[in-house]
């Protein structure tokens, strides 16, 4: 449970599967009253901005304020206490959109794209999700040979991910794409067999985008402005970080900055689960 006091929030009680799991922390990141950022944007120790970097190999870095970085892409959030929700539009895998009816992606009650940390891999809407597997298996390199493991799509391939198999982009409203490289949805034990690494999400048209695809960004979460944005970034580089009154700071990507009321301050991450969806107060 995160408390509500003026104190610092911090989590008093850890149980069910959460105990046994090999990770140091929990922050709850949601747009929740209780979530981590929420409480200490309340106290005035933070701004409604956080951005999170996460290597690929793990660890990363959290920010609490804005970033001096340009050439972030930013697309609208739509409203939501539990989720950060974006509008996704369409999927192109090499340039191509795939033939997915749009109302798929439309944002409803019971249809959402959502980003979750707290989601290793990612789930694909089922009206999405055939398409987009179907497209890929047409775009990798004819040295790449097809395989069925545990019903996941394989491919068995001697070459790098990179020049074996095709970018895919996810296209936002607004204009705004979010360009991803073969190691944002596939998955390798040895570097010689690739599998799909989204889920189809059977029955549901829910899309959510975990941390697979989320790797290797500055991704921007702006409640103030009601925005989220992401680039490109080697995450084991430092950021500059800047307070609300515009001064600046750099971070090490090795130390916390004192927090205080009107200064940005960055951690590094390493073995922590960031999980967004706050499903019980408790």
């Amino acid at each position: 449970m995160l408390v509500t006091s003026r104190r610092p929030p911090c989590g008093t009680l850890r149980s069910g599967e959460l105990v046994a799991e090999s990770f140091d922390g929990i922050f709850g990141f949601s747009p929740y009253p209780l979530s981590f950022s929420s409480q200490i944007h309340s106290l005035g120790l933070s701004s409604g901005v956080f951005t999170l970097c996460m290597k690929s190999g793990g660890g990363g870095i959290l920010v609490f304020g804005e970033i001096l970085e340009p050439g972030i892409i930013y697309t609208p959030v739509i409203p939501s206490q539990n989720y950060y929700e974006l509008n996704l539009q369409s999927i192109s895998v090499n340039g191509q959109e795939l033939p997915i009816d749009p109302s798929v992606f439309r944002p409803s009650s019971v249809q959402k794209t959502v980003v979750d940390t707290g989601t290793a891999l990612a789930y694909l809407a089922d009206g999405a999700f055939d398409p987009f597997v179907d497209a890929i298996a047409a775009a990798v390199s004819p040295s790449v040979r097809p395989v069925l493991r545990n019903e996941d799509r394989c491919f068995v391939s001697s070459s790098s991910a990179d020049s074996s198999f095709p970018s895919v982009a996810l296209h936002f409203v607004g204009g705004a794409a979010m360009i991803l490289k073969p190691r944002n949805y596939l998955r390798s034990e040895d570097q010689t067999v690739y599998c799909i690494a989204w889920k189809k999400n059977y029955g549901r048209q829910i899309t959510v985008l975990g941390d697979i695809v989320l790797m290797d960004k500055i991704v921007v979460h702006d409640l103030e402005n009601m925005l989220f944005g992401w680039k490109e970034y080697d995450c084991s580089r430092s950021v500059n970080v800047v307070s609300s009154t515009r001064k600046k700071h750099v971070n090490s990507g090795h130390v916390s900055y004192k927090i205080s009321r009107n200064t940005g301050f960055a951690i590094m991450l390493a073995h922590v689960l960031i999980v967004y969806a706050i499903s019980t107060a408790s």
